[in-house]
């Protein structure tokens, strides 16, 4: 059995890329042979994997057609997935996406939807399989052009069952977590404004990527808040709670890792997050645009202790072990079929 994952990155980009690295580094030697094509590619190694870089999408397209085999079967993470169908592939998909929401986020995204929306709905609905990693999404998108479709959750990268806080001075301290850009941060700015004026004196670090330079500049001017950059392991128990303030979402990883590491998330109730936060167990959610609500959790912060039960029970359902046994199956059977 011979499998080709088509995606348009490789790496340790988003949580998309981050999830297909996590199932093949658990399944690609139960393959004959693992073919990666895509556009661009960090300097991954997985045993059994070849990667292969296109110059193009029709160079992309032309790598696709040239693999041969009589037990092929195919896999995608993002929008190009029914190319496999161009060329009598049969595939699986996972959609990590956060269409249709994120079409209302404003204008730019507005119009990035007629591109992306499309070609979303046609891998989907082409795809032999479907996997959503909510179940807020699988009900809203996924299950409208295919109900041959599961919930499989990503898994963490971290699961530390120390939850003794690292920090000795009764400074509260909180982190955001995900690649700054509009989405995940314009409601931010509007939150640290309230907070300024309460003379806010605790402090905010923010890890992720610098993608918006702009809203980055804007998020520096408060002197509470301090950007880490990208980091290959964030301690979420150096800290008090996690915020989240992300205007759409499927189900974000980081949120997963911080609850799993004994530390409580605010968050607006968007997307699947409402899937693992349970309101005053482990966090707290609040309604969307709801910022003097959000402002005044986070001012007046009360330290929230998550039962051991709670943990466990997350950390069974974001496990990749778990969750990469269910993939090979899919595949074995699709293929089978």
């Amino acid at each position: 059995m011979k499998l080709i994952v088509l995606t348009k990155q490789f790496g340790n980009y988003t949580g998309a890329t981050v999830s297909t690295i996590e199932i093949l580094k658990r399944i690609s030697k139960q393959f004959d042979e693992v073919n990666v094509i895509t556009l661009k590619s960090e300097n991954i190694r997985i045993d059994n994997v070849t990667v292969q870089i296109a110059k193009s999408y029709r160079d992309l397209v032309k790598k696709v057609k040239k693999i041969k085999a009589k037990n092929l079967i195919g896999y995608s993470d993002d929008h190009l997935g029914f190319i496999f169908s161009f060329c009598n592939i049969r595939y699986i998909h996972t959609y990590h996406g956060n269409w249709p929401d994120a079409k209302y986020l404003n204008k730019q995204m507005y119009f990035k939807s007629f591109y992306f929306i499309p070609l979303y709905r046609m891998t989907i609905k082409r795809a032999d399989f479907v996997v959503s990693v909510s179940q807020y999404m699988q009900k809203k998108f996924v299950n409208k052009y295919n109900d041959k479709s599961i919930v499989i959750f990503n898994g963490i990268k971290q699961v530390n069952h120390n939850f003794s806080k690292k920090n000795i001075d009764n400074k509260q301290r909180f982190l955001m977590v995900g690649n700054i850009d509009k989405r995940k941060y314009d409601k931010a700015i509007k939150i640290f404004y309230i907070l300024n004026k309460y003379n806010f004196d605790k402090s905010i670090d923010i890890y992720g990527n610098l993608i918006d330079e702009k809203l980055a500049f804007n998020l520096k001017k408060y002197p509470f808040v301090k950007i880490k950059g990208m980091v290959d392991k964030v301690d979420y128990q150096n800290y008090d709670a996690m915020i989240c303030t992300s205007a759409s979402e499927n189900l974000p990883v980081s949120i997963v890792e911080s609850i799993i590491s004994g530390v409580p998330v605010l968050s607006f109730n968007v997307g699947g997050i409402p899937e693992v936060i349970e309101n005053k167990i482990n966090g707290y959610l609040f309604s969307v645009n709801d910022y003097l609500g959000f402002s005044n959790s986070i001012l007046n912060f009360k330290n929230l202790e998550i039962p051991t039960k709670n943990i466990k029970s997350i950390n069974s359902k974001f496990n990749w072990d778990n969750s990469a046994k269910k993939y090979y199956q899919i595949l074995k059977k699709v293929l089978e079929n």
